[in-house]
């Protein structure tokens, strides 16, 4: 996956430049060492900027962690929506982008190791992860595919799953975690058990030709 990266175009302003080198930085250090144990002067050092530039650039801490996780799922996402978006059945995309958002933190670990640590540590990031869910959920309940009811309790049931998968990954399952995941969501949404593993077989073939 493509890096989160300042763009050296001479379009971008030097504010937007050194707004993203924070960012880069930030994400590199909170990789490595969380979120709680990252601090701003560590951030304005690795950025090579006095600390004082930080704050020309973000409030506080809390802004900066806001910036790099919507960097970091913005990113995971631009990564698979090339194919998902070619999928015109609703639950197609849903088990489509469940497999790919744990594979995808399963193969860039620091970055999904950052996404766990902010699912405990910064509640915003739920906005973040399932805005696309949202649209894809959206979409299987205008076409009639879900019969579920989906509200705040449904979301939260399937970023939960999502976490979980991300966390087995990451912890050295293998990669029949993602479809399990897929699968769950899709039930959860209202599907029967052999409707969910047929959708969630098709879309698995998309994904392991994308992941080669």
């Amino acid at each position: 996956m493509k890096r989160v990266k300042a763009s050296r175009s001479p379009r971008v302003s030097k504010r937007a430049r050194t707004r993203a080198r924070l960012t880069e930085a930030a994400l590199r250090l909170m990789a490595e060492s969380g979120i709680n144990g990252t601090s701003v002067s560590e951030i304005a050092a690795e950025a090579e900027l006095a600390n004082g530039t930080f704050y020309l650039y973000f409030r506080d801490k809390s802004e900066i962690v806001a910036a790099v996780c919507q960097a970091v799922t913005l990113a995971m996402h631009n990564e698979m929506n090339s194919v998902r978006l070619s999928l015109e059945d609703g639950a197609a995309r849903v088990a489509f982008g469940t497999q790919q958002f744990i594979a995808i933190a399963a193969a860039e670990p620091k970055w999904g190791r950052l996404l766990m640590w902010a699912f405990s540590e910064y509640a915003a990031i739920k906005e973040d992860v399932t805005r696309y869910m949202r649209m894809d959920v959206a979409l299987g309940v205008e076409q009639g595919r879900f019969t579920e009811p989906v509200d705040e309790f449904v979301i939260d049931t399937l970023l939960a799953i999502l976490r979980a998968g991300i966390s087995s990954r990451l912890d050295g399952a293998g990669a029949g975690v993602g479809a399990r995941a897929a699968e769950y969501h899709l039930r959860i949404l209202g599907m029967s058990a052999a409707e969910a593993h047929r959708v969630r077989v098709a879309t698995n073939k998309l994904a392991e030709r994308r992941n080669g």
